[in-house]
């Protein structure tokens, strides 16, 4: 049986202009796997497990098979039980198939396998004779893992929408989006939005290796947006914003307790929801947001191939198009829609299934952008930093503007400490600590969050607090050494230091090249690495010199001239783990 393998994603290159989208995300509410299946258990069954947690005990079998003298088909095809997974959502439709193809001859177990645990399953070495999976994309991502297995017909399909709240989906047309609008503009027209001030709606997406509808959107977009495997391109600096501030869990299900969400969603979902009583809209985008496609998958060749072809049979029959139909699922790809409230008229399904290279692709950004980042701003208060940049505007007030503007965007989960720094600060120490490392969402005390404190540290960033000179040297290694001994493997560790010249510690210190050779040091032995940006503001910034002070982290430096620019290195930051 063909192995489906994918070819190996290009490279990403060392720097991201990034796009701008922040707003924190409430997630609860429904689950609408159990929507789909009625009452059932946490996994999508509808009753005891046996043999694995995802088996459901009233799975369709037959008698046994017959016995090998028994001349019920003796001779003519091989009897025998068949194994079938399937996904929660296609799970009733399966089981009458089955039922269905059962006779004197073939016997069927359906066991409900969400995909995550079916994938786990098969990494394993367990292996179905047939799988029904809730994606393409999942049997895809498979037989690049080098699981033997073979992607058939498409049994059933729905297409993806951005959904929301109807007052909340009215709020996109304030943003200049349509229907003739791509995803793309709507994407630039949100992060517009943000930019200047905020927006009304929160367009997220969900974790495309474990949502169909986010990975059918970005395979179905990924042109569009600018290509995913170019180096520095639109689409790359968007997954970026994207993983950041995706949705944890299922979008739909945060719609239910966070109104100002536009998530991906496909068909099925919506219709769903309308049954548990949340009304939500979809918006069909001009080019398309792509489709679920749920394929009949042969893995393994243990069982009756008759049986299998039987069960095929059935499931691309007229009866499992009625079947599906009260799935609020539609056939195949060209099925008949079904009637969904809340989903455009004439809505039809783009049946050219997605590129295998794309959704690996996908999946292994996603893995290594999507983790949280913890990142200790360092911020020079040096006497040098009264200078005036430009009239009364001062570098200091420069540091103020940057550093708010992008605690605005940047994502809630993040994690940030503050050092302030210049000589003599804290006894000998040329720093001192200003906020401790937290998520900007946590609570810090009674109705203050770490955002809060942090914005109220910078809002006091002012010639008042203005003294010394600037010990650079001395407190980049230190906020070096404070991040790898905080290391965490599940986030990206990141010194950001903001200055406006170079290092001018009047009370000595380390010096360039001794710095250069600690952190070169540190970067080639060590197993906890830190990324490090060096960022100079005003004329009097030495370049070489911090260029020098990154390269030896492997990091990187610039000079900030508009504090807008500030957001762009957190996006930065974070693609540097970019394949």
């Amino acid at each position: 049986m063909a192995k489906h393998s994918n070819p190996t994603p290009t490279s990403g290159g060392q720097r991201i202009l990034a796009l701008l989208v922040a707003v924190a995300v409430l997630v609860g509410g429904i689950s609408i796997y159990r929507l789909l299946v009625g009452d059932r258990d946490e996994d999508g069954t509808g009753s005891t497990a046996t043999g694995t947690s995802d088996v459901d005990d009233s799975a369709v079998t037959s008698d046994p098979p017959p016995a090998a003298d028994d001349d019920a088909r003796s001779g003519e095809v091989e009897c025998g039980q068949v194994t079938v997974w399937a996904a929660p959502e296609l799970l009733p439709a399966v089981e009458s198939a089955a039922g269905r193809a059962t006779d004197d001859c073939f016997s069927y177990a359906v066991v409900s396998r969400t995909a995550p645990t079916a994938r786990s399953a098969l990494r394993d070495g367990e292996t179905p004779d047939v799988w029904l999976p809730s994606s393409v994309a999942w049997p895809q991502l498979m037989a690049e893992e080098g699981v033997d297995l073979e992607i058939g017909q498409t049994v059933a399909s729905s297409p993806v929408l951005l959904a929301g709240r109807p007052q909340v989906v009215a709020g996109l047309g304030e943003l200049g989006v349509t229907p003739e609008s791509t995803f793309a503009e709507v994407l630039q027209s949100y992060q517009a939005a943000v930019a200047t001030g905020g927006s009304d709606v929160a367009v997220r997406l969900g974790d495309p290796r474990t949502d169909p509808a986010t990975m059918a959107l970005l395979t179905a977009t990924s042109d569009q947006l600018g290509g995913l495997d170019e180096s520095g391109s639109a689409g790359r600096n968007l997954l970026v914003v994207l993983a950041q501030t995706a949705v944890p869990g299922e979008p739909v299900s945060a719609l239910a307790s966070e109104e100002t969400l536009v998530v991906p969603a496909t068909e099925q979902q919506i219709g769903a929801a309308a049954q548990e009583d949340l009304e939500l809209e979809g918006v069909s985008l001009a080019g398309g947001v792509g489709a679920v496609t749920m394929p009949f998958v042969r893995v393994a060749d243990t069982g009756s191939a008759a049986a299998v072809d039987a069960l095929e049979q059935q499931l691309t029959s007229e009866e499992a198009a009625t079947d599906l139909a009260d799935l609020q699922l539609r056939a195949g790809t060209d099925g008949e829609a079904p009637d969904v409230a809340g989903v455009p008229e004439g809505l039809t399904v783009d049946g050219e299934a997605p590129d295998p290279a794309t959704t690996n692709l996908l999946a292994q950004t996603w893995t290594l952008i999507a983790p949280q980042s913890r990142i200790l701003a360092l911020i020079d208060i040096s006497g040098s930093m009264e200078a005036p940049v430009d009239g009364d505007v001062t570098r200091i007030d420069l540091t103020r503007e940057a550093a708010q503007t992008a605690l605005s965007v940047i994502p809630q989960r993040t994690a940030i400490g503050v050092w302030y720094f210049a000589t003599a600060l804290d006894g000998d120490r040329d720093y001192r600590e200003a906020v401790p490392m937290r998520p900007l969402n946590e609570e810090v005390r009674s109705g203050v969050t770490q955002l809060d404190a942090v914005l109220s540290v910078t809002e006091d960033l002012d010639l008042d607090i203005l003294e010394g000179d600037t010990g650079l040297h001395d407190s980049l290694w230190a906020a070096y050494q404070q991040m790898q001994e905080d290391y965490s493997p599940e986030a990206i560790s990141s010194v950001l230091l903001l200055t406006d010249g170079i290092n001018d510690d009047s009370t000595g210190g380390l010096s360039e090249d001794e710095v250069v050779e600690r952190l070169t040091e540190a970067r080639e032995t060590g197993e906890r690495p830190v990324t490090v940006v060096l960022i100079g503001m005003g004329p009097d910034v030495d370049e070489e010199a911090l260029e020098r002070l990154a390269a030896a982290a492997g990091g990187e430096a610039l000079v900030l001239r508009d504090p807008r620019e500030l957001p762009q290195v957190f996006v930065d930051i974070v693609a540097r783990r970019a394949p």
